[in-house]
């Protein structure tokens, strides 16, 4: 089952569908990757590069291709996004 984590509909579907993996839509965890992120990245440049990364992320097909992206993602937030606000 997939929702937009509404805690009532959670709750129904761990009642009703006892055996169902729940996870969250994608449109909703980018909304609010969009939404914590715009509070923290304030150079156009940055924002652009976090989110691309970000879609790059979400989008690898396996563990290595997450692994590899999400150290650089880390790299980038932890590194560059920091000298870029300087």
């Amino acid at each position: 089952m997939v929702s937009d984590r509404d805690i009532a509909l959670m709750n129904a579907i761990n009642v009703v569908f006892l055996e169902a993996v729940h996870l969250l839509c994608r449109f909703h965890i980018d909304k609010n990757v969009k939404a914590k992120c715009k509070m923290i990245v304030h150079p156009k440049e940055a924002w652009d590069q976090v989110m691309e990364s970000w879609g790059a992320i979400v989008d690898c097909r396996n563990v290595q291709s997450y692994e590899h992206l999400a150290e650089a993602f880390n790299f980038f937030v932890h590194h560059d996004l920091y000298l870029l606000n300087m």
